[in-house]
């Protein structure tokens, strides 16, 4: 069983946040991981341009960020099922943060719905935790086609 936790870092906690809830425990589901612990922080710009700055150098706000947790010898997470006899113990993955900001005017950008884009980057943003990186073009299933996928499967029933 996954948990994702929401919390809000200079923005107020807006109505619709247990819908982007459900919407990320079923992105993990689609993706087959299991026993996540996953947090998701809801930021403005200031506060995710200065977690930018201080990790990647780069001084201006972004849609979203990564952070795997560190554990020691392992590297990114991988599905995990377990069995009833033998259950895989919850792991605390790492952050997804968000800019709400960031979001609103990309999809004033894209001309598409916010719910929509809140949902494009919170799922890069597992993809990531997940282990997919932009260079996975090569793969079978690249990174951002997979995304795309995942997120036209859940659109209709987790809408935003």
């Amino acid at each position: 069983m996954n948990t994702v936790e929401i919390s809000c870092e200079e923005v107020e906690p807006p109505e619709w946040l247990p819908r982007l809830t459900g919407f990320a425990e079923a992105a993990l589901n689609r993706l087959e991981l299991a026993n996540w612990e996953l947090s998701i922080v809801l930021s403005d710009d200031a506060f995710i341009r200065s977690l930018n700055r201080e990790y990647r150098a780069k001084d201006e706000p972004t849609d979203v960020l990564s952070f795997l947790q560190e554990h020691e010898g392992e590297s990114a997470p991988l599905p995990t099922a377990g069995t009833p006899d033998s259950p895989v113990p919850p792991r605390a993955v790492g952050d997804v943060v968000v800019s709400l900001e960031t979001v609103a005017a990309n999809a004033a950008r894209f001309e598409v719905a916010f719910g929509e884009e809140l949902q494009r980057v919170v799922l890069h943003g597992i993809l990531h935790l997940a282990g997919y990186t932009h260079s996975d073009n090569t793969a079978e299933q690249p990174m951002l086609q997979l995304q795309e996928r995942i997120l036209s499967e859940l659109a209709e029933e987790h809408a935003l």
